[in-house]
């Protein structure tokens, strides 16, 4: 667990290892420099992935037009418009607030109505970046796509809402203790808005195949030399979605679907 993504570049950089990782995880990025395109994607070389990482503006373009296009949405607008009444609710009380006539006909005691903060449950929204090693810088643009779109339409409705940056693998380490390895690195906090300068760098392929892969090598475990595989939607829902209202990963189904059963959730919590 990270507690944001400064803390998580900066013990993940492979310059500074914990003391208690283990002596056999000697593997880090520098074995990887002759595979400069697939680690770092289309920036290439270590050196420009780390000048880009936090560019705002190689976040916006990745997926501007995409995010655009859901948001225009007939189906997507209207979901958000559902949401908007987490709002608002209206409360019946016996001396104040605006007249109910049906209310007061009927003889009711409470006939008087006014609109109140409506419930806000709290939503965790994980980004799950895990993915094989056939994965490219399209899929991981694919996972953006989804996840701003979500993000935005729970702000809009108001609903405070938590994102962390994730990895869930299965195997990531050879040891009969436990079979999956699950990072997490808190992106926004409910207080915070949506903001391209803090999301650019999780959709980076070099920030999942240097710095989680150092995360996972960091580990007082011994990793395995293939990291694992990502772990499956069943083995993660199995896992209670490790405490996440919706998890989204390589294989979301879209964000209005994505919105859609958000809201569905809670919508029946209120209840």
């Amino acid at each position: 667990m990270y507690e944001d993504l400064k803390e998580f570049f900066t013990l993940t950089d492979g310059t500074n290892p914990p003391a208690d990782k283990h002596p056999r995880n000697t593997m880090k990025v520098k074995t990887l420099e002759s595979r400069d395109s697939w680690t770092y994607g289309d920036d290439e070389k270590r050196k420009t992935f780390l000048e880009q990482r936090a560019n705002p503006e190689k976040g916006k373009n990745m997926c501007a037009d995409a995010v655009k296009k859901t948001m225009s949405q007939k189906e997507y607008k209207a979901l958000v418009e559902q949401a908007l009444t987490y709002k608002k609710k209206l409360k019946f009380d016996d001396a104040r607030g605006r007249l109910t006539v049906p209310r007061a006909i009927a003889g009711e005691d409470k006939y008087f109505a006014m609109r109140t903060n409506g419930s806000k449950p709290m939503v965790k929204i994980a980004i799950n970046i895990c993915g094989s090693a056939c994965v490219g810088k399209e899929q991981f643009e694919n996972v953006a796509k989804t996840a701003i779109p979500t993000i935005y339409a729970l702000e809009a409705a108001g609903i405070p809402t938590e994102v962390y940056y994730c990895a869930f693998v299965n195997g990531a380490h050879d040891t009969k203790e436990f079979q999956y390895t699950a990072t997490h690195v808190k992106v926004k906090s409910a207080q915070e808005r949506f903001n391209w300068t803090t999301f650019a760098p999780i959709f980076c392929l070099g920030s999942y195949r240097e710095s989680m892969f150092n995360s996972w090598w960091a580990s007082e475990y011994r990793a395995g030399d293939g990291l694992g595989r990502p772990m499956s939607s069943d083995d993660i829902e199995a896992k209670g979605n490790f405490g996440y209202t919706s998890v989204i990963g390589l294989n979301a189904v879209g964000p209005v679907d994505t919105v859609k059963t958000i809201f569905n959730n809670l919508k029946k919590a209120r209840k």
